[in-house]
């Protein structure tokens, strides 16, 4: 039901941004000009609509406490993102107008992708940042982390996920180093920053400098 709420939220916002931010920024570099561009990995990078909602579908009936982490970190991380999108209005300048004499599902299917996702408000990629950190929750979670088989089948569809926004040209190199950074700070924040702990320490901290 959170995962929904916030969904419906998202989802609303994304669109209004999509609808009426004109980007000002356009994000290139140089490492983008030798990327070729593939239209087999429209597959991993499709895959990730049913990725997504499948961690959350397993963390929710894992435990309480891996769906709230998972929740919070990425609800924040998306949140950050839409306040970015707002203020940082960002673009693409990668995608080229001579591919239409390809032919085949995959490239249709990369034609259609591209006829509803505009390329704007891209940095930091949502691709990315939301498939990094399944992969750390994966990795974070106790009876898990230490199963390599796990681990292995997780980072190669990160990898390959995140692959693909760069050899679709969806988005550029800099947006993937900037989902990574991101899903990097939020689950530092969410998974290793013992709160309770903090907070208690503050308290603590507050009594003495009224006590004194």
């Amino acid at each position: 039901m959170i995962a929904i709420c916030y969904l419906a939220f998202y989802l609303i916002v994304f669109e209004l941004l999509e609808m009426t931010v004109v980007p000002k920024y356009i994000v290139q570099c140089k490492l983008d000009e030798v990327i070729p561009f593939c239209e087999y990995f429209i597959v991993p990078y499709v895959f990730w609509f049913v990725y997504i909602p499948g961690m959350f579908i397993w963390a929710r009936y894992r435990s309480w406490e891996d769906y709230s982490r998972l929740c919070l970190m990425m609800f924040t991380g998306l949140t950050v993102c839409l306040a970015i999108y707002y203020f940082l209005p960002t673009g693409l300048n990668l995608r080229l107008a001579d591919d239409t004499h390809k032919t085949g599902v995959c490239f249709r299917l990369v034609k259609y992708l591209r006829g509803i996702d505009t390329p704007t408000n891209v940095c930091p990629s949502i691709h990315v940042m939301n498939t990094v950190m399944c992969f750390q929750a994966i990795c974070s979670t106790e009876n898990l982390k230490h199963r390599k088989l796990t681990i292995a089948v997780h980072a190669l569809i990160m990898v390959s996920i995140c692959a693909s926004t760069v050899f679709l040209d969806q988005h550029s190199v800099v947006d993937v180093v900037c989902g990574v950074l991101m899903s990097i700070v939020f689950h530092g924040l969410v998974y290793e920053v013992d709160w309770k702990t903090v907070t208690l320490h503050r308290r603590e901290r507050a009594k003495l400098r009224r006590v004194m």
